[in-house]
């Protein structure tokens, strides 16, 4: 009976059921914070209430929110009836979700090890932790950003077209998180010199970005993706995000800026997606004017994690190439 059960998941490897056995275990804690989480937080009814105009044919409460959740809320009541209890864990759903497939996705480039880090680390962030307990768009958001690193890192052209359909959900997801998505897909392309990655996900995004605007403009007569004090942009970079890494992020951010000391994080062309994908955001929202939150890095959490764990494969192996060396030299000199 073992034996049968054993040869059906064959194809796993020891790091992989020790992955799917953490994410298991990972789930009971956000389920118990769900479950005792018993006030939702402002944006959290505002999602809520625009569920219920989609659903009812009645004016959203706030225009420029990005409606998916909404429609996803929606279409549960549509089938469950009206109740907040029904949906209060679908944030977590996606959150869970992403982990997944982050895991599988740096799997095609690094080793199982290596993955199950950044995927663990990730998934252990408390922000990400607390923001999953609310009816939030950073789980949701995060998840279509990761699905689609998985499709660009994919060989072939329907991959890259349902990359293209991930990045344009992202953007119908939460908004401004789509330059995350985009940039993904830009440097994947360059790296690979392969436009044609570009040309089918830009097929699969196009139609996705302008059904969302001609449905919310029917709707409200009107698209808008944030409020106007939001969308007000400054080249004096905020030092916030780096002056509260630490709470963001934890001690592991630290070994981030250690990684771009090794010549081994430029010969692998690989690492250049998550180098970009973390520069570029980072300066992104350090560039609002006005608002910055500690949850606005959600969704680069997993390049920072990388780079902070590719920082600490670089020190072992230069370490372990010192001491071969050295060993070496000693080895000539005795033979002498």
């Amino acid at each position: 009976m073992l034996t049968k059960i054993y040869s059906r998941f064959s194809f796993l490897s020891k790091t992989d059921i020790a992955f799917v056995i953490f994410m298991m275990m990972l789930s009971v804690t956000y389920y118990y914070q769900v479950s005792k989480t018993m006030t939702p937080v402002w944006d959290s009814v505002v999602y809520m209430d625009n569920a219920h105009g989609w659903l009812n044919r009645e004016p959203l409460f706030e225009i420029f929110r990005p409606p998916l959740i909404s429609w996803i809320i929606s279409a549960i009541w549509m089938i469950t009836g009206e109740s907040s209890f029904i949906i209060r864990y679908l944030h977590m759903a996606f959150t869970i979700g992403s982990g997944f497939i982050l895991y599988i996705a740096l799997k095609k480039n690094k080793n199982n090890r290596f993955a199950f880090g950044v995927s663990a680390l990730t998934m252990l962030n408390s922000w990400i932790l607390v923001t999953s307990s609310q009816l939030l768009t950073e789980g949701i958001s995060l998840f279509f950003v990761v699905l689609t690193l998985y499709f660009v890192k994919g060989q072939r052209p329907r991959n890259w077209f349902l990359a293209g359909i991930s990045i344009g959900l992202t953007f119908v997801s939460r908004y401004p998180i789509v330059l995350q998505s985009l940039l993904i897909l830009i440097v994947e392309s360059l790296i690979r010199k392969n436009p044609k990655i570009l040309t089918y996900a830009l097929k699969g995004a196009v139609p996705i970005v302008a059904i969302l605007v001609f449905v919310v403009y029917l709707k409200t007569g009107t698209f808008e993706t944030s409020l106007a004090k939001d969308s007000v942009f400054t080249p004096l970079l905020s030092p916030f995000y780096i002056t509260h890494s630490i709470g963001i992020w934890g001690l592991a951010f630290v070994l981030v800026p250690i990684a771009f000391l090794f010549r081994e994080t430029y010969e692998d062309k690989n690492n250049y997606t998550y180098i970009i994908w973390f520069l570029i955001s980072i300066i992104f929202w350090s560039a609002n004017s006005a608002n910055y939150q500690e949850r606005f890095a959600i969704q680069f959490t997993p390049a920072v994690y990388y780079l902070a764990l590719l920082s600490l494969e670089n020190i072992i192996n230069t370490r372990m190439k010192l001491k071969d060396l050295v060993l070496g030299k000693y080895l000539r000199r005795e033979n002498i």
